[in-house]
């Protein structure tokens, strides 16, 4: 029988560095959840594709939650000194720390008062999980992970993993690195907590740090 740290070896060279996502269940319960990291933040997202502010979702636990709802439309922003209501305004108005905002939901307006806070982050299950390392490789068909560090203690396991590859589209070379902690449950990766160095892979892809405004 394979040991844990046997398994998450075999786990990075099949799936990322041979791509054979196929092999995912192989290695991942159907249980498995990705855990996602914490947020401070109000905790909706919109889609401005059409130059409105659309709410598309609305993180479970978050401020946002039991107040804003999928589908509503941001008609402006206010805080203390000031109120936006272009599209751009609004936008800069979703900066702030505490805010009122005004919500066009059918053919009612509503008015709400929300404040950033702790939120737990968004738990991936295993076929999104499957979903998204498909698409990730799309962007970097040369992805490559190399274990640096691993350890393992009773049903679970920590890794150190260093990832290098070039994006498709950009055509930049990143490297950042990635602590991966994971529970097994009768010989598979049932649960997961990634900590990705995301600084330094936005770095290298030419992304630049833009300091927040007051």
């Amino acid at each position: 029988m394979k040991s844990h740290i046997e398994i998450i070896q075999e786990t990075i060279e099949q799936i990322v560095n041979q791509k054979k996502i196929d092999k995912w269940d192989q290695f991942f319960s159907p249980e498995y959840i990705a855990r996602g990291a914490p947020f401070i933040g109000m905790g909706f997202s919109r889609d401005t594709s059409e130059n409105k502010h659309i709410l598309n979702y609305v993180f479970p636990g978050s401020p946002a939650d039991g107040e804003l709802q999928v589908g509503d439309e941001l008609l402006w922003v206010e805080d203390q000194y000031q109120r936006w209501s272009s599209f751009e305004g609004i936008k800069q108005g979703l900066q702030g720390r505490k805010y009122k905002l005004g919500i066009l939901r059918g053919d009612q307006t509503h008015e709400y008062e929300l404040t950033r806070d702790l939120f737990n982050g968004f738990d991936t299950p295993t076929d999104q999980a499957k979903s998204d390392m498909r698409e990730f490789m799309t962007d970097f068909p040369d992805l490559k992970a190399t274990i640096k560090l691993i350890l393992s203690d009773g049903d679970m396991v920590v890794s150190l993993l260093e990832y290098r590859g070039t994006h498709a589209k950009f055509e930049r070379e990143a490297v950042w690195r990635e602590a991966w902690f994971v529970r097994f449950f009768e010989g598979k990766i049932m649960e997961s907590w990634p900590i990705i160095d995301t600084s330094s892979f936005f770095r290298h892809l030419g992304y630049k740090m833009i300091p927040p405004e007051k």
